[in-house]
């Protein structure tokens, strides 16, 4: 009998990894790729939670059908967006329950099943323990280990808390699970794949930040070059034509030997050279962008991270952004939380990133600009904290520097992170009127006057994929890591895709009109 199996993808955010549309990431192909290598003939259906909800009836007679229903979920870096809604706790408790009532064995995965979920800042997450007790098997470990236990011995014998040792499986797994992108929503049209370089964050040495759930991997596990290139020519040959280049705390340290030793490795511009310009070689016509950067790195590696970052512009796509987590500017919530670096040492990552990508590309956008983190709510806050985290975003504006968003959220406290022990939910509640003027200041002064910097009245920004239409506006993004929102009066359908021409600023967007359309109906 052919074995069936029904994928629900739940959508995953984490500091590391992000899963919700127009991207997707890697468990749902590690966990097709495993199926696919024992049992080449299995058929996997595969849903977005938003085509479950818009019809629960075929995913439930899919459901029903398979051998194992896989759900993958977990948002624990809490975000906004714009043409997704991730699975919520109360719904991944739900299917579990009714899924019990068929004969179909029912896994719970991703960031859910290890660090529990929730949908936003300043409140306590779902614990995995809770969950755990509505699915047959809720994989702590790697979904990839689980299943191919599970095939091959059964479910008696497989262990949900298994984790790899190395990453031959997911190798051989990621190039045979491409093809599951086919099945996505937005397969053909502004499909970006999550690519992963290695897993953990070198500062776990020091036990890392005190809310991150990546140290909690352990020493960190690098990933062959030569593997993350052939997995992207694979998924381009499944049609995908926009990557990002992430999955780990910080890609400048790729490749160097003394990662998992020094908390602040120095960085190896010859390897991001060579795989850069080997992901170049083989998905030409695609766009290329980055995740994380840590300003600690640049501020202590300056030389080594200079050449790592113009290795990473030589070959990427104009549009990129460096995500920084400064988390705090306040020195007394830094050492606290033992955060990645000081607002100095920020402001120094900041002035050499704009030096170096700030020029602007083909597409009308800067090649690269950062991005900051705050996190609201930690440990050693003071009203002043948000006058300091002021000051630095009054620093950047008075040197003229670019930074292409600011990203601002509450703490989630998530359990085995050493913040879940030490958070208390009265210090938000406190600090609720400080959280409120800081984020309407960010969103209403600072957001506009970056913006304006980066994308000047005129600028024609091209390839802008229409995303959703509200009322009488129509919002749109290019394709890529932190995409520049566009609104656009009038109504424009998916799909549908223009060049813009920049008119405005809003909070977090800029507003436009219709340059040209490139590809429309």
């Amino acid at each position: 009998m052919v074995l069936k199996i029904t994928i629900l993808d739940g959508y995953t955010d984490e500091p590391a990894g992000l899963g919700v549309p127009p991207y997707i990431d890697v468990y749902p192909r590690y966990a097709a790729g495993t199926i696919w290598a024992l049992e080449k003939d299995a058929i996997i259906k595969y849903y977005t939670i938003d085509q479950a909800r818009s019809d629960w009836d075929s995913f439930f007679k899919d459901a029903n059908t398979s051998k194992y229903t896989i759900v993958i979920a977990g948002v624990v870096v809490p975000g906004k967006y714009l043409s997704a809604d991730p699975l919520k706790a109360e719904e991944a408790l739900e299917l579990g329950l009714r899924l019990q009532a068929s004969r179909t064995f029912t896994i719970l995965a991703g960031p859910a099943a290890k660090f529990g979920m929730g949908l936003e800042g300043g409140r306590p997450a779902v614990s995995s323990r809770k969950l755990e007790k509505y699915y047959d098997a809720s994989i702590r470990g790697d979904i990839e280990v689980y299943l191919h236990d599970l095939i091959v011995e059964g479910p008696e014998k497989a262990e949900p808390w298994r984790r790899r040792e190395d990453y031959n499986l997911v190798n051989k797994a990621s190039i045979l699970g491409a093809k599951i992108v086919r099945q996505h929503p937005n397969y053909g049209y502004n499909l970006i794949a999550e690519l992963e370089t290695y897993r953990g964050c070198a500062r776990w040495i020091t036990g890392g930040c005190s809310f991150c759930v990546e140290p909690l991997y352990g020493r960190p596990l690098m990933r062959d070059m030569n593997a993350v290139i052939k997995e992207a020519e694979a998924l381009y040959k499944q049609g995908v034509r926009a990557f990002r280049v992430g999955r780990q705390a910080d890609i400048l340290v790729y490749g160097t030997s003394s990662i998992g030793v020094d908390e602040f490795p120095k960085p190896n511009p010859n390897a991001l050279e060579k795989l850069f310009r080997g992901l170049r070689q083989v998905v030409s016509d695609s766009v290329i962008h980055i995740d994380n950067v840590n300003p600690g790195t640049i501020a202590r590696n300056e030389k080594e991270s200079i050449e790592a970052l113009k290795a990473i512009v030589r070959y990427h796509t104009p549009g990129d952004v460096a995500a920084m987590g400064l988390e705090s500017a306040d020195e007394r919530v830094i050492k606290a939380n033992n955060l990645n670096t000081t607002p100095d040492e920020t402001l120094k990552a900041i002035r050499l990133v704009n030096q170096i990508g700030s020029h602007r590309g083909c597409n009308g956008m800067p090649h690269l600009l950062p991005g900051i983190n705050f996190v609201l709510g930690l440990p050693g806050e003071t009203s002043k904290t948000f006058e300091k985290n002021l000051d630095f975003l009054d620093r950047l504006l008075k040197e003229g520097l670019m930074v292409r968003r600011i990203n601002i959220r509450k703490a989630m406290p998530l359990p085995d992170t050493r913040l879940f022990v030490r958070w208390s939910e009265g210090l938000l509640k406190r600090h609720e009127k400080y959280i409120k003027s800081f984020t309407w200041r960010v969103r209403h002064v600072y957001d506009p006057a970056f913006l304006r910097m980066a994308f000047p009245k005129g600028t024609i920004i091209k390839d802008v994929f229409v995303e959703k239409t509200v009322n009488s506006s129509t919002y749109a993004r290019p394709v890529g890591s932190y995409p520049l929102t566009v609104e656009l009066r009038g109504k424009l359908a998916r799909p549908c895709i223009v060049d813009v021409e920049v008119i405005g600023w809003k909070s977090r967007s800029v507003k436009g009109r219709v340059a040209s359309l490139r590809k429309c109906g």
